[in-house]
């Protein structure tokens, strides 16, 4: 009798969740940079469609959005961006767009740090950060937020609020979805950790400074950075400095980034034993991947520097 009960409860649960997902909505899911895609991507069904408005190897920094981009935001269901300077391209675009928006910085929780000045600092100068802190100058805050992972779990969580909203049909398949997503994850940080735990005395330069939140959430120790302003090249003396700092700290590593050139960081290593790595705070060569694989890419890229 219990099996048969049993049985009865599965084959009626699956008949219910089958029905909600022939109900479902196509989605169309619009978003302004690749990690936010590659938050939201594990939240989807097969049936709706994410678009990224970055295009492949373009730096988000003065990115200009053109026609067709307009057409997307026009036709979303749902926008989404960061809400800081690294998009700030987006916000002003949204102003003319009917679609719903999802903005991550208006996520309550969300950890904020200072942008730091200068580029070059000493380790011990790390800010902790605050919590939403939406009465700061945007100019004065590091927009690069996805790359903590408390951050994209609260940008998950809120996604996942407003897919529910826009077809209450699939809310259990996707609290479902962000249930696995993040348990995956929690798993993912307990191996980078390990990975990560002996290069956290390593001094390390960076391109432009796009990785503080990788860094408090993994203790690691960054040293400086090439480019002060993503839009502007940093000038000789500046690079006489890093090369100071360099010999200065025993720097182990110098990372370039795809969307950037690398003839200044050549000059910044030419005639030392640095290892020259490759980070990328995007992680977009085009496929949108879960951001479990986005960032276990940023790890994986940032060991293999210092081997």
């Amino acid at each position: 009798m219990l099996k048969s009960l049993a049985r009865f409860i599965f084959v009626g649960l699956a008949f219910a969740l089958g029905s909600a997902s022939a109900q479902a909505r196509d989605l169309h899911i619009v978003v302004s940079i690749p990690p936010l895609a590659a938050m939201i991507a594990p939240l989807l069904g097969e049936q709706d469609r994410l678009s990224v408005l970055l295009d492949v190897g373009a730096t988000p920094h003065g990115f200009q959005l053109k026609p067709s981009h307009l057409r997307q935001l026009n036709e979303a269901d749902l926008v989404v961006s960061v809400g800081t300077g690294v998009d700030a391209w987006l916000q002003r675009a949204l102003r003319n767009v009917s679609s719903p928006s999802f903005v991550a910085m208006q996520q309550p929780d969300l950890l904020v740090l200072p942008k730091r000045e200068g580029g070059v600092w000493d380790k011990h100068d790390h800010s902790h950060g605050h919590r939403h802190a939406h009465s700061q100058d945007p100019a004065r805050i590091d927009g690069h937020v996805w790359l903590s992972l408390e951050n994209a779990r609260l940008i998950m969580d809120g996604v996942a609020q407003q897919l529910i909203e826009l077809d209450p049909s699939r809310a259990g398949e996707v609290v479902v979805r962000q249930q696995q997503a993040w348990a995956s994850l929690q798993a993912r940080k307990i191996v980078w950790q390990a990975q990560l735990a002996p290069y956290k005395d390593k001094p390390f330069i960076v391109m432009h400074d796009a990785y503080q939140y990788f860094e408090q959430d993994f203790g690691l120790n960054a040293a400086g950075t090439i480019h002060v302003n993503p839009e502007v090249p940093p000038s000789v003396r500046r690079m006489q400095q890093l090369r100071q700092v360099m010999a200065q700290r025993n720097v182990a590593c110098v990372f370039k980034e795809p969307q950037f050139p690398e003839g200044r960081l050549e000059a910044v290593v030419r005639g030392t034993q640095v290892n020259v790595g490759s980070l990328d705070p995007l992680g977009f060569d085009g496929v949108v991947r879960p951001y479990e694989a986005f960032y276990d890419r940023l790890v994986q890229d940032f060991v293999a520097c210092f081997k």
